[in-house]
């Protein structure tokens, strides 16, 4: 199995670059630490090794570490993705909204854009509407 996170900075319309990642493992002991990371700088990220077999697990994103580059202080240190592996065998793709006062994320279709959208130029069909 293959996991694949995508990181994006929805406050700055940008790919959430150089983000710290812990991948861990629910056991009878408590969260087990498998591996870490680091988002590139087209915010993607896969972790090695991947989640091995059945489980549930998380994901540690550092927001404080992220912002505090950027000069910001967000209201949550970190994002926690926790998510449940049911079938070992089916890649599994993630997607990671941030910005300084939030943090949203979902299963990926596995159609991950080929680029971050810039939001300042990239005005889409709704805006050329509005415009109209």
């Amino acid at each position: 199995m293959k996991l694949s996170i995508l990181v994006i900075d929805v406050a700055f319309g940008v790919p959430g670059a150089e983000l710290s990642a812990r991948l861990r493992r629910r056991s009878e002991a408590g969260w087990q630490e498998l591996s870490t990371g680091r988002t590139g700088g087209d915010g993607r990220l896969e972790l090695h090794p991947a989640p091995a077999g059945r489980g549930t697990y998380q994901l540690v994103f550092d927001l404080d570490g992220y912002y505090h580059g950027l000069g910001s202080v967000p209201l949550h240190p970190r994002a926690i993705v926790e998510f449940r592996v049911t079938d070992a065998h089916k890649d599994l793709q993630l997607a990671l909204f941030i910005s300084p006062h939030s943090f949203c994320t979902f299963q990926d279709s596995g159609a991950m854009p080929p680029r971050i959208p810039d939001f300042a130029t990239d005005a889409g069909p709704a805006s050329a509407e509005r415009a109209g």
